[in-house]
């Protein structure tokens, strides 16, 4: 006798027929009636009563039928138990810089939900310079950072690279209509994040190591403010495509040379979250980023296959 014999004895009394029963089991009639037989025969008791009016449980199966369903119900508690028991659980902090979480918190969040539903987010968005300063004070499980190489510490994963685009109306006289080249950026007015971002770093960098000063006119700690500001014409940003590419605002790719930053997840090496927990949104993370990738629906990015791992 095993469960499938209780829960096929409990459907047959609950329908009254061994074919009503047989089609919401979605087994054949014929196996129905033989398991019924086997399980008659095990137990060396009439169980049921077979007529032409259908199938009724004799006084030995209503006292089997309400022991049965007792037993099925408990096992079915015992089975919901273990599952939940061993359900990845907790609340794991995210850290997503904005360019990020536009194009990945709500995806995350439903990827979430469908593969982990133990789990709760708490995301964090912000300019990439406050989102490290959190991740270093220990307030996150996980953060998307930028660097300018693919590879940074043990652990880290490279989700992608992308390019850096000239965002804004430089004026005539710099570069074509889709590109211009880094020594053309020379004495532009520019607007960008404050010194602690990434993305301020990488600019300064790129343009010193080629003998260009930048012409930083203003420190803007908001993605749609250095947008706002390069749509009137005053001032231009460096940003990449993903953010870059919106209504009417004149793009030019950066050339001579590229301009190319890396978009790495990087684990706490203190978490506060459950191990489990943590790994499965680093894998939704992940997986969701190169989903996006390959249904061109996150521009500019180029995911590599398999995700870069350090060592």
């Amino acid at each position: 006798m095993d469960i499938t014999q209780l829960r096929y004895l409990i459907a047959v009394v609950d329908a009254g027929s061994l074919s009503r029963a047989a089609t919401a089991l979605q087994v054949s009639q014929p196996a129905l009636s033989q398991r019924m037989t086997q399980l008659e025969t095990e137990l060396g008791v009439r169980l049921l009563e077979r007529g032409p009016r259908g199938v009724v449980a004799t006084a030995a199966g209503h006292d089997f039928y309400r022991d049965a369903h007792r037993l099925v119900r408990q096992f079915d508690q015992l089975a919901r138990a273990v599952t939940e028991h061993h359900q990845v659980r907790g609340m794991v902090a995210v850290g997503l810089p904005s360019a990020v979480a536009t194009q990945l918190a709500a995806p995350l969040y439903s990827w979430t939900r469908e593969h982990c539903p133990g789990v709760r987010l708490e995301l964090f968005e912000s300019m990439s310079g406050y989102i490290e300063e959190l991740f270093s004070r220990g307030r996150m499980d996980l953060a998307v950072i930028y660097r300018d190489q693919p590879r940074q510490r043990p652990g880290d994963i490279c989700l992608y690279s992308e390019e850096l685009y000239l965002v804004g109306d430089p004026g005539p006289a710099v570069g074509s209509d889709t590109t211009v080249s880094l020594s053309e950026l020379s004495g532009l007015p520019l607007v960008a994040p404050g010194s602690r971002s990434s993305l301020r770093a990488l600019i300064e960098r790129a343009l010193r190591d080629h003998q260009i000063t930048p012409t930083v006119v203003a420190d803007v700690e908001s993605l749609s403010t250095m947008l706002r500001i390069a749509e009137t014409g005053d001032a231009c940003a460096l940003l990449p495509l993903s953010t870059a590419a919106v209504g009417s605002i004149p793009v030019r790719r950066i050339v001579e040379p590229t301009l190319e930053r890396f978009a790495l997840l990087r684990t706490a090496t203190e978490i506060a979250a459950p191990l489990d927990a943590v790994s499965e949104v680093a894998r939704g993370i992940v997986e969701m980023t190169r989903a996006l990738a390959a249904d061109h629906r996150w521009p500019g990015i180029q995911v590599s296959s398999p995700p870069a791992r350090s060592s």
